[in-house]
């Protein structure tokens, strides 16, 4: 059998959760909290978790940014 091959990138995750959008977008987390109450930004909901597109957040900046 051949040998496995070791990945040599690390996975880059597709999610962030709320503090760490507010951080990227240098704003607090109730400001990301009001961005998905209005739809803004999407997010995935897992149970108890919730967590934010990193392509919705790029489509956010690239449209303008926040208000």
């Amino acid at each position: 059998m051949p040998a496995r091959k070791e990945a040599s990138k690390a996975v880059e995750p597709k999610l962030w959760t709320v503090p760490e959008t507010a951080t990227v977008l240098h704003i607090s987390p109730r400001s990301v909290w009001r961005l998905i109450g209005a739809n803004e930004i999407e997010v995935v909901r897992l149970g108890k978790c919730t967590r934010v597109r990193i392509s919705s957040v790029e489509r956010l900046l690239a449209a303008g940014g926040v208000r």
